[in-house]
C-alpha cells in the first residue's frame, strides 16, 4: 500500500505525462495542485540514482513524457523554479539514458521541441541560461566540447602559472640563500682583518693606544675593541676632560653592554674635571 505522499507523487507525475502526451494543459488549468505547482516535495532530486524518488518512471519515453509535461506547465502556469526547476533534472536522465542512435534523434527531437515549447525560464531545460537558447544535440555538444576545451585549457595555465610561480620562488629563494652565505663569508673575513687589526692595535703602547684613539686612526669599529684595553688606557693615563669628551663621542649608541659601561665610566670621570 502507497503512503500518501507516494500516492500524491504518482498522481503528480501522471498528470504530467498526460499533459507531456497530449501537449497541453487545459485540461488542468483549475487544478490548484497543478496551477500552484503543490506537489510532494519528494518530487525534488539529485541527478545520482539514488537521489530519483521511487515513482519517477525509469523508461526513457515515460521520462520524455513526464519532462514534457513538467516544461509545459512552467510556461503556462508561470512556474518558479529558476536553476532549481524539476525539468532540468529529468532532462540530466533523459540525457544519461540516451545511449542508443535511436535514443540520441529522440532526444536531439525533444531539444528543438522544447526551445520551440518552453516559457520564460532561461535555466530550462540544462540548468544555466548559456544553453537557454540551444535548439539541437549537435548545438549543445558543440557549445560543451568547446566549454570543456576551455576548463582543460584554463586548467593547464593556470597550473603551468602556479609551476611557474613556484619555481620563481624557489630561484628566489635559492638567491637569498646565496647572499646570505656570501654575506656571512665577508663578514668572517671582515671580522678576521679587524682581529688582527686589532691585534697590531694592542702592540702598541697605552699613550699610542689613547693618540690613535683620539685622532681617530683606528681601522676596525670601536666596538670591537677588549674591554680591558679600554680600562688600561683610561686608567693609566692623566685624561683631560677634552679627551674624555672625544672618547665618549666614539662609542655609538648602539653597542655591547661592556662598552656602554666603559661610557658610564668615561662620564662619571668627566663630571669632577668640568666642574
Amino acid at each position: 500500500m502507497l503512503l500518501d505522499k507516494d500516492s500524491e507523487d504518482l498522481e503528480f507525475i501522471e498528470i504530467m505525462q498526460e499533459i507531456g502526451l497530449t501537449e497541453t494543459s487545459q485540461n488542468y488549468r483549475n487544478c490548484k495542485m497543478v496551477v500552484r505547482q503543490e506537489f510532494s516535495h519528494h518530487f525534488s532530486m539529485g541527478v545520482a540514482e539514488r537521489y530519483l524518488p521511487r515513482n519517477i518512471p525509469a523508461r526513457l519515453d515515460s521520462l520524455i513524457l513526464l519532462f514534457k509535461g513538467l516544461v509545459i506547465c512552467e510556461r503556462d502556469f508561470k512556474w518558479r523554479g529558476g536553476s532549481v526547476a524539476s525539468n532540468i533534472k529529468i532532462m540530466q536522465w533523459i540525457r544519461r539514458k540516451s545511449v542508443s542512435p535511436v535514443d540520441l534523434r529522440n532526444l536531439d527531437k525533444l531539444i528543438r521541441w522544447t526551445y520551440l515549447n518552453k516559457g520564460e525560464n532561461d535555466y530550462t531545460p540544462f540548468g544555466t541560461t548559456k544553453l537557454s537558447n540551444v535548439s539541437s544535440l549537435s548545438e549543445l555538444m558543440q557549445i560543451e566540447g568547446t566549454d570543456r576545451a576551455n576548463a582543460i585549457n584554463q586548467h593547464t595555465f593556470e597550473k603551468g602559472q602556479m609551476e611557474s610561480a613556484k619555481e620563481s620562488r624557489k630561484i628566489e629563494q635559492e638567491l637569498i640563500s646565496k647572499k646570505i652565505q656570501e654575506r656571512k663569508i665577508k663578514n668572517a673575513e671582515r671580522y678576521k682583518i679587524f682581529h688582527q687589526q686589532i691585534k697590531q692595535f694592542q702592540t702598541q703602547t697605552d699613550a699610542e693606544k689613547l693618540n690613535d684613539l683620539l685622532s681617530n686612526h683606528i681601522s676596525f669599529p670601536i666596538n670591537l675593541l677588549p674591554e680591558c684595553e679600554w680600562l688600561t688606557i683610561i686608567r693609566n693615563q692623566n685624561l683631560e676632560a677634552a679627551d674624555i669628551n672625544k672618547l665618549i663621542k666614539l662609542i655609538p649608541k648602539n653597542t655591547t653592554s661592556e662598552i656602554k659601561q666603559i661610557k658610564r665610566f668615561l662620564q662619571i670621570l668627566r663630571t669632577p674635571k668640568l666642574i
